[in-house]
């Protein structure tokens, strides 16, 4: 299935949309926060959209759909706990408990 085609099965599909800005990061009081707490450039949003009505009870679903989605793994940035750089989904996989 190529990147962007809706999927079959009534499974989420989910895009990832890279310039969306989230400008309450950049605001001067909470820089100034994140530098204090020694968490500035160590934290980011992305944004992903998806097309179908989100159901509480289907939360569980949902979250596994999205990590799993071939357009949330290749873009999704993770900072590596041992390298402290950013690193994408795809190579950090790792199986999450959920309960």
């Amino acid at each position: 299935m190529a990147a962007g085609e809706p999927r079959d099965g009534g499974g989420y599909y989910f895009r990832f949309l890279p310039h969306r800005t989230f400008s309450s990061l950049s605001a001067r009081e909470i820089t100034s926060r994140l530098r204090q707490w020694s968490m500035l450039g160590r934290i980011q949003a992305q944004a992903f959209s998806f097309d179908q009505t989100f159901q509480p009870y289907q939360k569980d679903d949902f979250v596994m759909a999205f990590f799993k989605d071939p357009n949330v793994i290749p873009n999704l940035q993770l900072l590596s706990d041992s390298s402290g750089q950013w690193t994408t989904l795809g190579l950090c996989w790792c199986v999450l408990p959920f309960t």
